[in-house]
């Protein structure tokens, strides 16, 4: 088992780069990309991502939130909102194109797909705390670089949220908590509607 080459790999292979501008102070952070991120090389190009911006957009249709973001800088319009991945590339079999690659390093995927279904902080498994180290290291430099004093985080979901919190300057940080990830319309979901809220309005201020 080698955790380091899979990680290097994996990362020079199928890297989906983060979203971000020169205006970007509202930053959302995911678990990691999919099929369809790795596809149009840009994160919550998906079902998710659609979800994502009908809510915090209101409105009946829109673009996946990172195709909306992507054709945004692209075309020098100024957006307030960036995307971040813990991880760069999938932490799932199933989202690698190339079968070769998935056969050749089985074992660590396997390593990464605990990881990312796990809700330990401290992993006592050599090669899990390995992985969980390097993904944090990865995580905590491609943030730090993009980090302004007016900075808003919001972690969607439990993954984001566990390794934002293990950011070594997290008590520094400003962080909306409680956001879950985007996926089967939970951002629709009444339980939620008070933390959404939250994130609209900080939007709203960001854009307006």
């Amino acid at each position: 088992m080698d955790i380091h080459s899979f990680f290097e790999e994996a990362s020079e292979l199928y890297s989906v780069q983060d979203l971000i501008s020169e205006h970007t102070d509202m930053i959302f952070i995911l678990e990691s990309p999919h099929k369809e991120e790795i596809k149009s090389g840009v994160p919550l190009a998906g079902l998710s991502g659609r979800s994502m911006a009908k809510e915090l957009f209101e409105v009946e249709e829109s673009l996946p939130m990172g195709k909306l973001l992507k054709q945004y800088i692209n075309e020098n319009k100024k957006t307030a909102f960036g995307i971040v991945n813990v991880s760069s590339f999938p932490l799932q079999g199933s989202a690698f194109p190339d079968q070769s690659f998935v056969s050749r390093y089985s074992e660590e995927i396997k390593v990464a797909e605990a990881v990312r279904t796990s809700s330990v902080k401290v992993f006592k498994d050599e090669f899990r705390a390995k992985f969980d180290q390097l993904l944090l290291q990865h995580f905590e430099t491609r943030l730090t670089s993009l980090l302004t004093e007016n900075s808003l985080i919001v972690p969607c979901g439990r993954f984001a949220e566990k390794y934002v919190n293990k950011l070594s300057n997290r008590e520094n940080l400003t962080v909306i908590e409680g956001v879950p990830h985007p996926s089967y319309h939970s951002w629709s979901r009444d339980r939620y509607q008070k933390v959404i809220d939250k994130v609209r309005v900080e939007g709203k201020k960001r854009t307006s």
